[in-house]
């Protein structure tokens, strides 16, 4: 995920491995220093979009593209192998030089606090067992920190799995009779067995009208806030589920509760006066 991130943000650019003028590279052998250099071709500068990073620091045009080789050759010193430092370089490339992303959370369901400092935007997709696996994540966030972080959920089917949009769709009906969390729970523990049939058997368990939810999960407003919910998802450079927005910054770290949670209390620390 991290490397097709990488390339949606960032351009290629020509051969690698000649230098880094500006950028304290000592310390680090041969292999480190090609690793870092064609990272730097690969990302594009700050002060330029149309020159990678290494065409703006040989041409000393461009201070924010040194301070991220000099990031990159940091962590490398730490002990941190190239897919680690390409992680940490995307992360803070997109903090420093990519603006928060803006989301419609008007119709968004969500839980947690209201209004909460931290404001997480979860992209998912039905049919992917790694976002099964979220939810058990974003449940033990929102325990952790009930008046501080908000969680909205955000629709991402992905094309190849079958039910994956009629899931979605399901979900937003059940949200339009405020059952949309014991659906998004349902789909997620049937997530192998789901069909039509299935979305009617969860409705009739909680209890739906089941005429006004096939009718909302036909209904072309649904269909659309789908479409939109997954457009704004390509256009925050979205591309595998799930994917995490804290304050409207994609989180790129470690998706266990713990490293979640230490990632809101530095969040959280940083807003306090």
């Amino acid at each position: 995920m991290i490397r097709s991130i990488f390339a949606l943000l960032f351009l290629l650019s020509g051969p690698a491995f000649a230098q880094l003028p500006g950028v304290n590279v000592q310390g680090l052998d041969k292999d480190e220093v090609g690793d870092l250099e064609l990272l730097m071709r690969q990302g594009a500068c700050p002060c330029d979009p149309k020159l990678s990073l290494f065409d703006c620091i040989e041409k000393k045009s461009c201070p924010a593209a040194v301070e991220l080789a000099t990031f990159g050759a940091d962590k490398m010193r730490e002990g941190l192998g190239t897919e680690q430092v390409l992680k940490a370089l995307v992360q803070k490339y997109m903090n420093d030089h990519v603006p928060p992303a803006r989301f419609d959370l008007t119709e968004a369901p969500s839980k947690g606090a209201k209004g909460g400092r931290v404001v997480v935007v979860e992209f998912a997709d039905f049919e992917c067992p790694h976002c099964a696996e979220m939810r058990h994540v974003i449940e033990e966030v929102v325990k952790a920190y009930p008046n501080d972080v908000t969680v909205y959920f955000k629709q991402f089917p992905i094309a190849f799995h079958t039910y994956a949009e009629p899931a979605a769709r399901a979900a937003l009906a059940a949200h339009k009779q405020n059952r949309f969390w014991p659906m998004h729970d349902l789909i997620f523990q049937n997530q192998a067995v789901l069909s039509p049939e299935k979305f009617t058997e969860f409705a009739t368990e909680l209890g739906l009208n089941l005429d006004r939810f096939k009718a909302d999960m036909e209904s072309p407003a649904i269909r659309d806030r789908v479409n939109k919910d997954r457009q704004e998802g390509e256009e925050a450079h979205l591309s595998a589920t799930p994917t995490l927005f804290f304050n409207g910054r994609m989180y790129l770290d470690d998706r266990t509760a713990d490293a979640i949670k230490a990632h809101i209390a530095t969040l959280l620390k940083a807003q306090a006066p």
